[in-house]
């Protein structure tokens, strides 16, 4: 095995769907989650997009309606496009010092909204990132296709390629 990589197991999401349009929130709800967190850039808008997209809008609010607002944002991102964040988007925006995949910013938002890990799904777009830090965090993992793959910036090329290719070695 290759040194240096997450266990297959922290590979793996626990629920993939298409985009954050598709998540069924009652499901959840069902399942005992009680919060849920997103990651921004491809999750809920395009790379640096400005604005939850249209097409997810609708859902992202009936998720946060479904869950008393206990939902927020987790973003791997400067602190400058975290101020954007809190600028433009309706989700509490939790401060991250660590980045994705430390579960550090998933126990700020535990705590910030008093709920346990296995209260909690992650939604996102990244395998090495979101999943593998929701699934060390113990929160149930959610993992959406990119929203819009041209918006990506051109070092996410050989990331998406890497994290494709590691789903094929470790079959997840």
């Amino acid at each position: 095995m290759l040194t240096g990589l997450p266990s297959p197991s922290f590979l793996s999401p626990d629920m993939e769907v298409e985009t954050v349009a598709n998540i069924d929130a009652g499901a959840l709800y069902q399942r005992g989650i009680r919060g849920v967190g997103f990651d921004a850039d491809q999750t809920l808008c395009g790379f640096y997009g400005k604005e939850i997209d249209a097409d997810l809008a609708e859902n992202v609010e009936r998720i946060r309606e479904t869950f008393d607002g206990n939902v927020c944002i987790i973003s791997n991102c400067t602190a400058q496009r975290h101020a954007e964040l809190v600028e433009n988007f309706p989700l509490h925006v939790v401060p991250v010092h660590s980045k994705k995949p430390s579960s550090d910013p998933f126990r700020a938002a535990e705590k910030h909204f008093q709920l346990l890990p296995s209260k909690w799904a992650f939604v996102g777009d990244r395998l090495l990132t979101d999943i593998v830090g929701a699934n060390r965090a113990g929160w149930l993992s959610v993992l959406v296709n990119p929203l819009v793959p041209d918006s990506d910036p051109w070092y996410m090329r050989p990331a998406r390629r890497y994290e494709h290719i590691l789903r094929k070695v470790y079959r997840v």
